[in-house]
């Protein structure tokens, strides 16, 4: 029995329909993730931030393991060209962020701490209205997917955390640390999708993104799409952070 279940849950890629974007299953897994985040709030309403520091550095081994589990789990299938398995997406940066922002020092925990509450939220609440990679390959319960919902939830519950304690302030100096960080790693992928054909974050051409326009544009101008995707990594976030910093305040 526990046999068959791994079978399913770790299934190779193709052998199963996926979930797909704006399904009924990505419709029922978008409605659960926001029931768990209202009671995940709800019960870390009284935390202090030495709490949420120590769950930061919780998240940074939890995600680790996972991840290399996910790796494993693509080696093992030949699934070995670069895209498949090195984290190096926009989200993945959260990964590096927790062990910055969880166990780092000065200019480091800085790093982690403003991508934390700036690039967390909208790339989370980005995935789970538009899952554009795992949920177009996978079914719902396989474990790329529950992972990949998983991983977006922590995503938005620590950013959201991390505002309410209001200990990592968005300012020009947070999103100048923000912007470093991400521009560091996004030359790196540019680097490697101009060498090896690759399309780490996305930056070479969309992936199962629901608009036309922005396959087009990619096709007749791709530099000019490589140069709007960096844009809306750095803009899209900063203004979103922003704005619910503004609204969690106002609130509190």
């Amino acid at each position: 029995m526990f046999t068959k279940l791994g079978q399913l849950f770790f299934a190779p890629l193709d052998a199963y329909e996926p979930a797909g974007m704006f399904t009924m299953p990505h419709f029922i897994a978008l409605g659960i993730c926001f029931v768990i985040l209202c009671l995940a709030f709800f019960m870390s309403r009284r935390l202090t931030w030495d709490q949420v520091q120590h769950m930061t550095r919780c998240f940074a081994i939890t995600i680790t393991v996972l991840e290399l589990i996910k790796i494993g789990y693509n080696f093992y299938y030949g699934y070995s060209w670069i895209d498949a398995w090195f984290p190096l997406s926009f989200c993945s940066l959260f990964i590096y962020a927790t062990w910055f922002s969880g166990y780092g020092k000065g200019m480091i925990k800085e790093i982690g701490d403003a991508y934390i509450v700036i690039g967390c939220l909208l790339g989370g609440v980005g995935f789970l209205l538009m899952p554009t990679t795992s949920l177009m390959r996978y079914p719902i319960w396989h474990f790329l997917c529950l992972y990949s919902l998983l991983f977006h939830m922590m995503m938005i519950y620590l950013g959201v955390l991390y505002m309410i304690h209001r200990r990592v302030v968005i300012n020009k100096r947070t999103f100048l640390y923000f912007g470093f960080y991400f521009l560091s790693s996004a030359l790196i992928c540019i680097v490697m999708n101009t060498m090896y054909g690759l399309n780490l974050m996305i930056l070479r051409e969309p992936f199962n993104v629901p608009f036309e326009w922005i396959s087009q544009l990619q096709a007749n101008h791709p530099v000019a799409y490589t140069v709007m995707a960096v844009c809306s990594y750095l803009v899209g976030p900063g203004l979103f952070a922003w704005l619910m910093s503004r609204f969690l305040n106002n609130k509190k």
